[in-house]
């Protein structure tokens, strides 16, 4: 480096070289020093004769090879040759001993890896605390306003390394300033730079505090030239943590080549995609699920963003007619993008859970920032932006298609982003209608598209903006708003794509074309497509039928070349028809693969294949589908609804017993009661789990599965544990009592604000076992948060039983939950019973009182029944005044002579023992041999529900008719498809009805597992449920 030096002649004016040289030429004097090691040179620049400089020297300079100079007096031109020399030698002799950085090499903080200051040393901004209590009451006013929510709060700086922070030399020709964040209570930080502008080499970097590497989980964000955008703004992602780094470094030459000024500190108080208290419904559907997998193309076009570091959506990309992937970006107006604040948009890509009903664990590294506003409509709540960058090839990304036309879906999809958490998948298999914004009225307006109510799935608030497929994929609006939420049947409203068209349609048919509809569009997408993606899944009893017994996939050719294909498996119970052939360009075929008669002599049990397509002329697109046949229907084989203490062996801190609600010094606190029934086990019942304690377990008896294969565990939990690196929780499975296979632990903090339904695949340790062990670990913990730990309740183990009981048994009361008065009552159930052979069968009904003891209400004399399907409608159960309070399990079990056997319970509570009146005096059960009995008539009409949910293989679905009606109850699946048809059109009396389904379609074959629909109609009256088959 050049430094200054004062001329020991006291004439010299001190002064670098090049402004003496440029505005003083000739008129004052001025000096320069120069250091190379060794050697130096002091100079003195003077008025010369004639005009002309002259330069005076006194140095001591050892030039290479032992030569020595000395002073004396050189006229400009030879100054100059000399100055030339000298920075020759200065600049090999610097890079001599300087090593250079190369910032490519480093993926993560710079400080990292060079000698600097301690981060903790560094200057500090600190920001205001979050205030979260007075932001979410803030929050309130601001939904009934309308206005989109918030994860964190805006605070205004002026901040540039020309005013703040620290500077350092690098070793290398670099500098580095950095600059410290801290909010305390802050979630998250991000960051708005109003001046942002990169020369080459120089890179921000902004992390947090402490971060070792760019893998670091909580977010190390890095940006370059390439970040440079012509309104010189930058909008950061979030870094979760409340201190956070801010790391500048530029090359020398730079130093003084760069705009940056930081002018919002925005604070988070929501987490954004953490599993803790503000997590979106439980009813809504990762799109990781099988529900979404005729959806993989159109779940990448969907992003969450924010806007302004404070306000977030969703937005999703769309397509445009010219097909050339101009990344136009869509969400509703009411969001609040506009033309001021356009380039704060980030938008977060593929933020999705890994697991399907995880809902969390979703990474948020893939961003984009920026864009420039060009349309916008309050009418029909719409934005369109051009996002800054083209889209990166390594997101997978895709454009979704449209339909312009005025017509209304007969099914839609929507992928959104609830609450800010990973992407969800909702479901409405009835037909939209047209209306005004939060109208009823058709057409009303004409200016948006209405859900009745989702059949599976909902939306919530973060929702807004994103996009509504017709069956067709094809967006037909974006959403607005409405009333939906897990737990209702509430309607919600999208702004009609069609009446935003006239502004639209400048940007996405440029040319004019007049196309009234188009498909989404995945850019690099080149070779062999094949579609539809994901697995074929096939299930059926031993011997077959199986359905589905055939899939069709379509090849699709898109390169500009005939392609030459192959199709293959790799079992001997698939066939292949038009395996081999040749794909014109832009072209497409059909192939088909079926289950052959092979599958007709598998045992019980899972098997796997794979089909395989392949490009034989330069294999782009070459993949693979995998193929699941499941033989034979799985059926629960033990049930434990801790309404009794099942004694399995507890460490200190587990128990059996009533959770107390209490704990959640982090997290949310225990239950108040079970699933079902008060008494879960748990670990503290009373409270959180302690710091700094050691691994505690509770085992389960053993289970005889020798008979059993396709083993699955299920049950229900409430479950509070921090992150892995502090806390931990596991579930795990044995075969011998000693030796267990970690099936599930935990990997993120978990804060479960519900019971939530888990189910786990054992077979690898259980099928064919006969002492199979289950265990729930809760620690080693640290010494900082803690959490409410495990509550369990309603386990079940499923699996296909090789023994082959013969008799399928449900049993669910009309009206659950069964509430008992003190004074007595009865509840009115039903019962139905599944036979594949001819049997004589006996029953046993007992009720479990509240302290273990089972009493006997009736034993039936013995019934001979052939092959079929039995069905007993309104059974009644009375329940005496002097029946003890708390709850029940009431219990039916069917044996027959040769030692099958069945059983099915649902609980019902007694609140109090009457002191005196009683209206009920005995446990008296009638409607088991002599039908039905008389009963009020329903208020109205009414659709029950459909129980048990899940269910294998028989399920009752309730309804109420108030009068005789011609009834319509139909079952679809998830793409809309008419599954069965259960009522066709018969007239019912009025009364309590119920239909029970037993998981065949219309041909009789056996459904596959998954989710199903169901929609009554009944005179004016139509409703529609949701139910699962689990097999």
């Amino acid at each position: 480096m050049n430094h200054a030096k004062e001329d020991p002649s006291g004439n010299g004016v001190k002064c670098n070289y090049s402004p003496c040289l440029a505005g003083n030429q000739g008129k004052i004097e001025a000096t320069i020093a120069t250091k190379i090691p060794h050697n130096e040179i002091v100079w003195w620049i003077l008025p010369g004769r004639s005009g002309r400089l002259a330069i005076r020297f006194s140095f001591h300079l050892i030039l290479h090879g032992g030569i020595s100079m000395s002073s004396r007096k050189f006229s400009w031109l030879r100054m100059g040759l000399l100055v030339g020399l000298l920075a020759m030698l200065a600049g090999s002799s610097a890079l001599a001993s300087r090593p250079a950085v190369n910032l490519q090499s480093i993926e993560g903080p710079v400080a990292n890896a060079v000698p600097v200051q301690d981060a903790a040393t560094l200057p500090v901004l600190s920001a205001e605390p979050v205030d979260v209590a007075a932001a979410r009451a803030e929050d309130s006013d601001r939904e009934a306003m309308g206005l989109p929510p918030r994860f964190a709060l805006p605070s205004s700086v002026s901040v540039s390394p020309e005013n703040s922070g620290l500077w350092e030399d690098l070793d290398g020709p670099f500098a580095m300033w950095r600059y410290r964040v801290q909010a305390p209570g802050a979630m998250s930080l991000n960051f708005g730079f109003s001046s942002f502008r990169m020369p080459k080499y120089g890179r921000l970097t902004i992390y947090p505090a402490g971060a070792r590497s760019a893998a670091d989980a909580r977010g190390v964000r890095v940006f370059t030239d390439r970040d440079n955008e012509d309104h010189g703004q930058l909008w950061t992602p979030v870094v979760l943590g409340d201190d956070v780094v801010i790391e500048l470094v530029l090359p020398d030459e730079a130093r003084h080549d760069y705009a940056l000024e930081l002018t919002a500190v925005n604070r988070g108080y929501r987490y954004f995609g953490e599993d803790l208290s503000d997590k979106s419904g439980s009813c809504n559907v990762d799109v990781i699920c099988p529900e979404g997998d005729d959806w993989r193309d159109e779940i990448p076009s969907v992003g969450v963003i924010s806007t302004g570091g404070s306000t977030f959506c969703t937005g999703f990309l769309v397509n445009n007619t010219a097909g050339d992937g101009t990344p136009f970006f869509m969400t509703a107006n009411h969001c609040g993008i506009n033309t001021g604040n356009a380039a704060s948009l980030v938008v977060y890509w593929n933020f999705q859970s890994p697991v399907c009903g995880q809902q969390g664990g979703g990474s948020l590294s893939q961003f984009s920032t920026g864009s420039t506003y060009l349309a916008g409509n309050s009418t029909s709540d719409f934005t369109l932006v051009e996002l800054d960058d083209p889209l990166n090839p390594a997101y997978e990304l895709s454009l979704a298609g449209w339909d312009n036309t005025s017509a209304d879906p007969v099914q839609a999809v929507a992928i959104h982003h609830p609450n800010t958490d990973e992407k969800s998948i909702s479901f409405e298999i009835d037909p939209t209608s047209t209306t005004s914004y939060l109208g009823n009225t058709v057409p009303g307006d004409g200016t948006h598209v209405r859900i009745t109510d989702w059949d599976l799935g909902t939306t919530e608030p973060g929702s807004s903006g994103s996009p509504l497929f017709d069956q067709n994929h094809h967006i037909v609006g974006q959403l607005h708003g409405g009333y939906a939420a897990c737990g209702n049947n509430s309607s919600d409203w999208y702004g009609r794509f069609s009446r935003s068209w006239p502004f639209l349609a400048a940007y996405l048919d440029p040319s004019g074309t007049g196309a009234t509809s188009l498909d989404t569009f995945v850019p690099g997408r080149t070779g062999l497509v094949v579609t539809p993606p994901g697995a074929f899944t096939v299930t059926g009893d031993e011997g077959g039928p199986f359905t589905p017994s055939q899939r069709i996939y379509n090849l699709e050719n898109k390169s500009d070349v005939e392609l030459s294909y192959q199709v293959t498996v790799d079992v001997p119970w698939l066939d292949v028809n038009g395996g081999a052939g040749t794909i014109p360009a832009a072209g497409s075929v059909p192939v088909m693969i079926a289950v052959n008669d092979a599958a007709g002599a598998l045992s019980l049990g899972r098997y796997v294949g794979t089909v395989t397509f392949l490009n034989l002329t330069d294999g782009d697109g070459d993949t693979t589908r995998p193929v699941n046949l499941q033989v034979g229907i799985p059926e629960l084989v033990y049930g434990f609804n801790m309404d009794t203490d099942p004694g399995w062996t507890m460490d200190t801190g587990w128990e059996y017993g009533i959770p107390q609600g209490l704990g959640g010094e982090h997290g949310n606190p225990d239950p108040t009661s079970g699933h079902t029934g008060a008494n879960v086990i748990g670990f503290n019942l009373a409270g959180d789990y302690i710091a700094n304690m050691g691994r505690y377990n509770m085992v389960s008896g053993p289970f005889d599965c020798s008979r059993l294969s396709a083993v699955t565990v299920k049950f229900w939990r409430w479950l509070g544990v921090e992150n892995s690196s502090y806390d931990h929780a596991a579930f795990a499975v044995s075969n011998d009592g000693v030796n267990y296979s970690i099936v599930w632990q935990n990997t993120a903090t978990v804060e479960d604000a519900a019971w939530t339904q888990v189910a786990y695949d054992i077979s690898a340790e259980a099928d064919g076992q006969g002492s199979v062990y289950l265990a729930w670990a809760i620690g080693p913990t640290d010494g900082s948060y803690q959490y409410c730990g495990w509550n369990i309740d309603d386990l079940e183990i499923w699996g296909l039983n090789g023994g082959g009981s013969g008799l399928d048994l449900a049993m669910t009361p009309l009206n659950p939950p069964v509430q008992i008065p003190p004074a007595g009552g009865q509840f009115v159930y039903q019962v139905g019973l599944a036979v594949d052979h001819p049997v004589t069968v006996s029953a046993a009904f007992e009720a479990v009182l509240p302290n273990g003891v089972v009493y006997p209400v009736r034993t039936t004399p013995v019934l001979n029944l052939a092959a079929g399907n039995y069905v007993w409608l309104n059974l009644i159960q009375n329940v005496p005044a002097n029946a003890p309070a708390g709850i029940y399990s009431y219990r039916l079990t069917i044996s027959t002579a040769d030692g099958e056997a069945a059983q099915a319970m649902f609980p019902f509570e007694k609140s109090a023992v009457a002191k005196s009146g009683g209206r009920v005096d005995d446990w008296e059960l009638s409607g088991w041999e002599d039908g039905d009995r008389p009963s009020d008539l329903p208020a109205g009409f009414a659709l029950r529900g459909a129980s048990p949910n899940p269910f294998n293989p028989l399920t009752n679905i309730s309804f109420d008719l108030p009068r005789a009606a011609k009834v319509y109850l139909d079952v679809f699946d998830v793409a809309g498809r008419r599954v069965r048809t259960l009522v066709g059109g018969q007239t019912m009396p009025a009364g309590q009805r119920s239909v029970i389904w037993d998981g065949q379609d219309d041909t009789g074959r056996g459904a596959a597992t998954g989710v199903y629909f169901y929609r009554l109609q009944a005179g004016e009256f139509t409703g529609t449920g949701r139910m699962m088959l689990v097999k």
